[in-house]
């Protein structure tokens, strides 16, 4: 790690308290001089760096560009091993991480960005990402599970993300089946998990999982206006991703029960909808969600049971 992130690393981690440049300078057997074009480089790239009189360096509370050295600071030890992507500008995260699988296909590995030219959500839709006011991250996983089951993993990023959100702004996010958060009737995150399959063995073997979260983003355009929301509370988005991520990996890879989590946030359970399982368009009540978290729907024709498609109009 360069000097320039191992003192970023060390800033995050000691936010608020003031760092000063003979300490720097000593714990990495350097200059003064080489802390402060380190430093002058960390403000070149965008951190809010304040010089606290003769105290030193710190982050400033308004510093929130995102970073490997910042998500890691807030994870837990037990996640050491996860690699952490960060970027200015990306076509989309997931994307990036498909490429890195392509090398690495075995390690698990994040990516983030502030802003995604071609963000996409389920069905190919576009995802409006703009640079410095939401959440885009990709995390790569290795479920080694059934095809059939890989579904439990969309619904595990739901609560997890879900979870996240509210660890760290307060703000408890409902699910939309299968794999949209909302506050209100107003989106507020979406899910896009994308697989790729041993057809020998019929496993997932690797599983993307991207998450877009709206943090304070406040322009939408066109009919999003009327669609989407924002956390729109202050907070540190690198700790909003290491949240996430601690708890999408928790949740996958310890295999934790969280049905009943996902049951009481989904707010359409009970609620009449129009829902479309691709061939066709049915009308009816969402009487429950089955412990594969397929879809009960009681329709004119009666009960049936449905593992994938999309709620249109609720």
């Amino acid at each position: 790690m360069s000097l320039k992130n191992e003192i970023l690393a060390l800033l995050e981690q000691n936010r608020g308290i003031p760092l000063s440049g003979t300490a720097l300078a000593a714990r990495y057997s350097v200059s003064r001089n080489a802390v402060w074009k380190a430093i002058n480089s960390l403000k070149d790239e965008g951190h809010a760096v304040e010089t606290v009189g003769r105290k030193g360096y710190m982050l400033s509370d308004e510093s929130d560009l995102l970073s490997a050295e910042g998500i890691k600071s807030y994870l837990p030890e037990r996640l050491s091993d996860v690699g952490i992507f960060t970027y200015k500008s990306v076509s989309s995260t997931n994307d990036e991480a498909k490429r890195f699988c392509i090398t690495e296909p075995k390690k698990a590995a994040v990516f983030a960005a502030e802003t995604q030219s071609e963000g996409r959500g389920r069905f190919g839709r576009s995802f409006y990402s703009p640079e410095g006011t939401g959440l885009y991250l990709s995390c790569i996983l290795h479920p080694e599970l059934p095809i059939e089951k890989a579904v439990m993993y969309t619904a595990a990023a739901a609560v997890a993300a879900a979870r996240g959100i509210e660890r760290v702004s307060g703000v408890s996010p409902m699910i939309k089946w299968i794999n949209d958060l909302y506050i209100g009737e107003k989106k507020l995150c979406g899910i896009l998990t994308e697989a790729s399959s041993d057809f020998e063995t019929g496993e997932v073997k690797i599983m993307i999982v991207g998450i877009g979260i709206n943090v304070t983003t406040d322009d939408f355009p066109g009919d999003l206006k009327e669609k989407a929301v924002s956390i729109g509370v202050h907070l540190s988005r690198n700790q909003l991703a290491a949240a996430v991520i601690t708890e999408l990996y928790d949740l996958c890879e310890n295999g934790t029960d969280f049905m009943d989590e996902y049951r009481r946030r989904c707010f359409l359970i009970g609620r009449n909808v129009t829902f479309s399982d691709g061939s066709r368009t049915y009308k009816g009540k969402i009487a429950d969600l089955t412990d594969s978290c397929a879809l009960v729907l009681d329709t004119e024709e009666g009960r049936k049971i449905f593992e994938h498609g999309e709620i249109s109009e609720f």
